[in-house]
């Protein structure tokens, strides 16, 4: 409907005739009557517009900036949402209400509203609830809602703002505080209620509250009944000049047609609610005098909108939602109001209507002020009403052929010849409004088009409606009345007896107000719906009400002029709080990510911190031993040791408080002075001896550190050593400290240097040194002393061993060991053979050159061997052992060994070839680094490097390689054909080795696929009907498919996290189809899904929320339907974001998200792992949010519980088992300080503690914190007594467990106990299912495959033990050798128990293994080689070594980059057909 193109809507000419019978009195009760049986203010849900365009040329009000786009909004009306379907199921708007004169008006719509307003009390039975119950009937008003019911609360117009529903008076009517003139009716009904509860209870005083209640309630609504139908219904249909109504048939109960029928309809028909009954509209005048008993018209104060003011009449369109005003609870408001209507005359009965429903009515805040009259016809074409003559038709009446059949009603017949023919020509009264609306319809012969609330009113007549309207509206009134099996005049209902119904008949309305006011019989009409012109008006208005006619009277307006029309952008006012909003969350990523790094800073300033040690107060009641606190490094830190001056050995000794020798410093061939460093700004000392490393110490004060340096001093002149002293600060001391880290890296080169020339033919090739290492003149002058001689050879620098072989390779006797001699010993070892070997070994023990060995010397030196490989044998065994020896030498018994001897033991032809290979363990390498010949390139001899084939000897210990020097013939490999075919291997063998993750996963992000597209179908066609999606766009759908994967996946991650249940499940037939192992990375997976989900969740809602932000708040509750929020609030963006619990739990969870994601990633996990850990148990809350989230049910009731129900249950109880053994305190049995800043912890066994070897466990110490966990892979074999862990020092916790089982800080107290949880499994475990293992350790990572080498020994040893497994090979990748110490103990350990000759070498294992690529002294079987390692290369090795394997399981463990290397090689390898499928299994830390 466009207003511009009807000139009907804009004709508003006023012209001199007025109501001369109608009373504004009546036309306000034709109000309430339409409350009472009718309700369908309701738009429908989801909302649909059907706006109607203005232009300013035509209506300036609505476009006072000339946009020229501007809409009236108009809603369509809610309908049955089972109709509408098709053509033949038209919509059927729904009234919400029941069509029956049933009380609905005085009582709410249902009895939780009837309820509500009740007084409920027994003081007062029967009363409805009053402002002040005590007060008199005829002053009392309804209680104010501050029970909020959901009342009717539109913006009032005037103010343009929403205010609260707790300043409304509780009434029955939702819609009762509309306008003064309702309200006033509204407040008669509640008095006349308690009027008669009154009079019922005081008649009888046995009735309770409820039967007085209801007693009254049925005497209202009858009384009600009757004063609509027999008395406001005739005058309303027809009342002419001379006071005659229109003759409606009585109830008759003798007559079936005007009786009670069963078969008849009742129901509102959509002629009656769209058009005939909005015939009203045009009696309506702009607004009502007030006035008192006197006939004093007063003068009100009224508001202007802008200003306050003064107004001779209560302007309508102002009043529009703020009754109370003038109703305000004073005792004379309502009698004022009540006289002040009688006295104002209706509008006159014809077209025209007042701007006060015409242009001001109210509307919602984009749209304070709307047209009543358009809405009234835009309404009856959304509810699809036909044409004004085929409803004429549909109701018996002749159809009109012409216009001016319409209305023949002629003013010069009716009411005499002073007719003004400038208003109506020819007498004729509607003439000039059909005349117009025929040329709008293009000047048709028939008005068949016309809408029929437009036609209707063109029949109007001075007497009331015309024939049309009249029909339709007694039509419906009689259908309510017969259709009522409770109406008050059918007796056979029993309500009432013929005397009650009779006694009801005489009951007015002019009865009802003098009973429950203060007005008396002369100061109203007798019958306040007729003005008499008969008699007299006991105070006739002053004059008829105008609208914007600027009249005033005493220079005040007669009517105040109505406020504008005001528009609204709801998202005006939002605009920061959104911006901010997003951008802090958006913000918070960077800050969350910085906070991290800073954290992460500050953790390696506390490390730092942490390995400071705090000098002990106490003296050492050793002789000689001074206890201290010793400085070692930027990165070492410090340590508590103890030092001792050995005045007889020249030695200081330095050790840690429990006498483990830790370094040593030989003072015997020391030339040149000591320099004595003392710090002047603290109590710290730095000792510097020519070729040591410094000692520097840290005294708890300057006492103590006085009679250390004095006892020093007397300690140097004793040996004839000269020093000097030096005060520095303490910064500079440490700044200028020869650390052991720096004099490695010296050593290192030195060693690099000596492993290079030990290779090469004939003299040092000193340039092939200068490119590569440099400096050969700085190394060359390097000399060892015995200690860095000892740890290079990673031996004790006390052992018997080392001390000989240093004696003997000191050939200058100086006491440190030079480059060349060095070089010499190291040759030998390297290239000589098993002659040359034996003779050296013959000569560390002939340290005088005699030629010959005692019998003691001998035995000696078999001892210094087994305590070198930590061989414990009786003194009898050992002397059984030598005495085998010297029979096998042929010399007698306890006489001198020659080196013939010697060497008839050690290097016959039985035993030459084992010490020969012993030095370089395998003959490919053996030619390769003797430069026996050119070193050859082949692969297959290549491959050498790699693998190593172990020889069986006549040992009767069962050996892991059963093979003896396998020869293979080698074949090059084919490479493919092509790029296409190189990428389809690989995908072939990736899918063949990966085929259950990828059918799991791929299932897995099918059913996310599916949950997703499932709801987002729901909500884009089958929840169509809600209007999400209308309002949102398509953003809902992405939202609520987001939603819903982000619950499934939030929740798979708690079954990822059951640890307990994934290791018992793996070790069961299902480990065949479900790969168990890979759960962690499926954890990490499901996880990411989960972020993108939650990604996608955030930015969806974010736009969600903007168009959200941009709707009208009263709209907005269709949508959410099941969400309250008062209706004086406004749903801005903070509203929903920051004051609902679904906004702010977002929030939250948004903020969770960010916090654990950010601690997740890998520079978190490996530099703030406790925070990563504790960041990570934020999920309590994630979850709990989770839920909290959905119970603010905006979109739909919350649904999250229904994907957490199996999970949830799962890992609770997987939590509980973990907590039952948690409590379980385990008792340390022993600590072990390691190199490397390896802790060693081995403690007891709990009962029932079954594991397999490469599984893991998580501990707490209880000294540190019982909650705080940390998860260690096992050390221990399955089959050892108690368990063990080696965990290194890279962390807080870390260091603290280090310093805490440190025992020179226990002072002999025990050490604490652990809490233990675990163990828990993963792939390395499953090392044995393959035929050939690789077992790859990165730094620590190693940790898995100690406990998998030691299970390797026991099960080889085991006979009856059985498993797949033929050949493993164990490869440990460092950045530097010196991580190899803690655990060299532990690999030799269980490889020299196969063969005890094997010790006899244990010399120069720490060199050998650093540069040369073979241990020559421990016998280990492995190659050590300097660079990155070449896998690829490896893994080809492998299958030419094992052509008949088909796979080869791969199973490594370190940081990231390594298990990445391995993992490229694996898929490298996977290209190749005919090559076996390498498996990979990883764990990264």
């Amino acid at each position: 409907m466009n207003l511009t193109n009807s000139p009907f809507v804009n004709y508003v000419r006023f012209d001199s005739y007025v109501a001369t019978t109608n009373q504004l009195v009546r036309l306000c009760s034709g109000q309430q009557v339409v409350e009472e049986i009718l309700d369908a203010q309701r738009p429908g849900c989801p909302r649909e517009f059907f706006n109607i365009p203005v232009k300013h040329n035509v209506t300036p009000t609505y476009d006072p900036e000339r946009k020229g786009d501007v809409e009236m909004p108009v809603l369509r009306s809610r309908y049955d949402q089972r109709t509408g379907l098709s053509p033949n199921n038209p919509r059927q708007q729904l009234n919400e209400i029941t069509p029956f004169i049933d009380g609905t008006l005085m009582y709410g719509p249902g009895k939780a509203w009837t309820d509500a307003i009740r007084e409920l009390s027994e003081e007062f039975p029967g009363r409805l609830k009053a402002l002040d119950p005590r007060a008199n009937i005829k002053d009392s008003f309804p209680a104010l809602n501050d029970i909020r019911l959901p009342m009717a609360n539109p913006p009032p117009p005037r103010e343009h703002e929403l205010k609260p529903i707790k300043r409304f008076w509780l009434l029955g009517n939702p819609r009762g505080n509309e306008n003064p003139f309702l309200l006033a009716f509204g407040i008669l009904w509640f008095r006349y209620h308690n009027f008669l509860a009154d009079e019922i209870h005081a008649a009888n005083r046995s009735l309770n509250d409820e039967q007085v209640f209801n007693l009254a309630r049925k005497k209202v609504i009858a009384v009600h009944q009757n004063i609509v139908l027999n008395h406001w219904l005739p005058a309303w249909l027809q009342l002419d000049a001379d006071g005659h109504k229109y003759a409606i048939p009585d109830y008759d109960m003798s007559d079936r047609k005007y009786r009670y029928d069963p078969n008849i309809h009742p129901g509102i028909s959509q002629e009656f609610q769209s058009a005939a009954f909005r015939f009203g509209h045009t009696l309506v005048t702009p607004g009502t005098w007030i006035r008192d008993g006197t006939c004093k018209f007063e003068k009100l104060n009224v508001n202007m909108g802008k200003g306050s003011g003064t107004a001779h009449a209560l302007r309508l369109c102002n009043a529009y939602w703020n009754p109370q005003e003038f109703l305000d609870g004073s005792k004379s408001s309502l009698d004022n109001m009540l006289m002040g209507l009688a006295s104002t005359l209706a509008e006159r009965e014809d077209h025209i209507v007042v701007p006060d429903l015409r242009e001001h009515l109210f509307g919602p805040l984009e749209f304070s002020r709307r047209d009543l009259v358009a809405i009234n016809i835009q309404r009856a074409r959304d509810h699809g009403l036909p044409d004004y003559n085929t409803v004429r038709e549909a109701y018996g009446l002749k159809r009109r052929e012409s216009w001016e059949e319409i209305n023949t009603f002629n003013l010069s017949v009716e009411a005499g010849p002073n007719v003004d023919e400038t208003l109506y020509p020819n007498g004729m009264y509607m003439h000039g409004p059909i005349q117009r609306l025929k040329a709008l319809y293009g000047n048709t012969t028939a008005p068949d088009n016309l809408d029929l609330f437009s036609g209707g009113l063109l029949e109007t007549t001075p007497d009331g409606p015309g024939e049309l309207f009249q029909t339709i509206i007694l039509e419906q009134f009689l259908r309510i009345r017969h259709g009522d099996r409770f109406w008050f005049e059918n007796t056979n209902n029993g309500l009432f007896s013929q005397r009650e119904v009779d006694e009801i008949k005489t009951i007015t309305i002019t009865d009802i107000v003098l009973n429950v006011t203060n007005i008396q019989p002369d100061m109203i009409n007798e019958n306040p719906f007729v003005f008499n012109q008969t008699a007299s008006d006991p105070c006739p208005q002053p004059r008829q009400l105008v609208a914007d006619s600027n009249e005033t009277v005493n220079n005040t307006e007669v009517l105040e002029q109505c406020t504008g029309v005001q528009h609204y952008d709801y998202f005006s006012g939002s605009e920061v709080s959104f911006a901010l909003s997003f951008a802090l969350l958006a913000l918070f990523v960077p800050v969350t990510i910085g906070i991290m790094v800073f954290m992460s800073r500050l953790r390696q300033r506390r490390i730092a911190a942490a390995r400071r040690q705090q000098a002990p107060k106490k003296k050492s009641m050793e002789p000689n031993t001074y206890i201290a606190t010793e400085w070692m490094g930027q990165n070492e830190g410090e340590r508590n040791v103890k030092v001792k001056f050995d005045v007889e050995r020249k030695k200081i000794h330095v050790t840690d408080r429990g006498r483990r020798p830790l370094r040593m410093i030989d003072l015997r061939y020391v030339k040149k002075k000591v320099n004595f460093r003392i710090a002047k700004d603290s109590d710290v000392i730095s000792v510097r001896v020519p070729e040591e490393i410094d000692l520097v110490l840290r005294f708890p004060d300057e006492s103590f550190r006085q009679v250390f340096v004095a006892k020093l001093e007397d300690f140097l002149r004793s040996i004839s050593v000269t020093r000097d002293t030096h005060e520095w600060t303490e910064a500079l001391i440490l700044k200028n400290a020869t650390t052991k880290e720096m004099r490695q890296k010296t050593l290192d080169k030195f060693l690099r240097v000596i492993c290079l020339q030990a290779f090469k033919h004939g003299d040092i090739d000193t340039s092939d040194i200068s490119r590569d290492l440099g400096a050969m003149n700085d190394i060359s002058k390097i000399q060892l002393t015995r200690t860095e001689f000892a740890e290079a050879l990673g031996l004790k620098p006390t052992s018997m061993f080392v001390r000989n072989m240093f004696l003997m390779v000191d050939k200058d006797k100086n006491g440190l060991v030079s480059f060349n001699e060095f070089l010499e010993m190291f040759t030998i070892l390297a290239k000589g053979n098993a002659a040359d070997k034996a003779e050296m070994l013959f000569n560390m023990y002939d340290l005088r050159g005699r030629g010959h060995l005692t019998f003691e010397q001998f035995t000696k030196m078999i001892k210094s061997m087994l305590d070198l490989s930590d061989t414990s044998l009786d003194d009898s065994d050992v002397e059984t052992l030598v005495e085998t020896m010297y029979e096998k030498a042929g010399v007698p018994a306890r006489r001198e060994m020659t080196l013939d001897g010697f060497k008839r033991v050690f290097a016959s032809d039985e035993y030459a070839e084992t010490l020969e290979n012993a030095t370089l363990q395998l003959q490919g390498a053996k030619k390769q680094w003797q430069g026996r010949g050119k070193i050859e390139k082949s692969f297959s001899d290549r491959r050498k490097t790699f693998i190593d084939n172990l020889g069986q000897d006549d040992t009767t210990e069962p050996q892991i390689n059963r093979k003896s020097h396998v020869k293979v013939p080698t074949t090059a490999a084919k490479a493919p054909a092509s790029g296409v075919r190189k990428y389809w291997n690989t995908f072939t063998k990736y899918v063949e080795n990966q085929r259950r993750e990828i059918f799991w996963m791929t299932l897995y992000i099918f059913v996310c696929i599916g949950i997703f597209l499932e709801r987002a179908f729901y909500y884009s066609f089958e929840r169509e009907h809600v209007g999400l999606r209308r309002l949102a766009g398509y953003g809902v759908t992405v939202t609520r498919g987001a939603a819903s994967g982000m619950m499934f996946t939030y929740s798979s991650l708690l079954v990822t996290m059951s640890r307990n249940t994934i290791t018992f499940l793996r070790e069961t037939f299902l480990h065949r189809f479900i790969p168990f192992d890979s759960f962690h990375a499926m954890h990490k997976i499901v996880a990411y899904m989960a972020l993108g989900f939650t990604v996608t969740h955030v930015i969806g809602h974010g736009i969600n929320l903007y168009h959200i932000s941009t709707w009208a708040s009263g709209d907005l509750n269709c949508v959410f339907r099941e969400y309250f929020r008062a209706t004086d609030k406004l749903a801005s963006f903070h509203y929903w974001a920051w004051t609902t619990i679904t906004g702010l739990t977002g929030i939250a969870l948004t903020l969770i998200v960010i916090v654990i994601y950010v601690f997740a990633t890998p520079y978190a996990r490996r530099n703030l792992f406790s925070a990563f850990w504790t960041t990570h148990s934020l999920y309590i809350f994630l979850y709990a949010f989770m839920l909290a989230h959905g119970w603010g049910r905006l979109v739909q009731a919350p649904i999250t519980q229904n994907f957490l129900y199996g999970p949830l249950f799962i890992y609770v109880m997987d939590k509980l088992i973990s907590y039952s053994r948690k409590k379980s305190e385990i008792s340390v049995v022993k600590a072990e300080l390691l190199p490397s800043d390896v802790l060693g912890l081995t403690f007891k066994r709990p009962l029932n503690f079954e594991y397999k070897s490469g599984q893991w466990v998580r501990i707490a110490c209880l000294e540190l914190g019982e909650s705080e966990y940390h998860p260690f892979t096992l050390t221990s074999s399955p089959h050892e007594e108690n368990l063990s862990l080696h965990i290194r020092a890279v962390g807080p916790w870390t260091m603290n467990m280090r310093k805490t089982y440190d025992a020179n800080n226990r002072d002999e107290t025990p050490f604490p106990k652990l809490y233990l949880d675990g163990p828990f499994g993963e792939g390395h475990q499953d090392w044995y299912r393959y035929r050939v293992a690789v077992l790859v350790g990165g730094g620590i990572g190693v940790t898995p495959f100690a406990s998998i080498l030691k299970d390797i020994v026991f099960k080889s040893r085991t006979s009856v033990v059985r498993f797949p497994c033929e050949k493993v090979y164990f490869l440990w990748v460092t950045r530097t050798q010196k991580q190899f110490e803690w655990l060299t103990d532990i690999i030799r350990e269980f490889q020299q128990k196969f063969d005890l000759r094997t010790t006899m070498l244990y010399i120069c294992e720490r060199h050998f293994q650093k540069v040369c690529g073979k241990s020559l002294f421990t016998g280990l079987r492995a190659t050590t080689h300097f660079g990155r390692p070449q896998f690829e290369e490896f893994f080809r090795s492998l299958h030419v070594e094992h052509p008949k394997v088909k796979q080869v399981g791969v199973f490594s463990c370190g940081p990231p980059p390594m298990t990445l290397t391995v993992d490229r090689a694996c898929n490298a390898m996977n290209k190749y057909q005919d090559f076996p499928s390498y498996i990979h299994h990883f764990e990264n830390f």
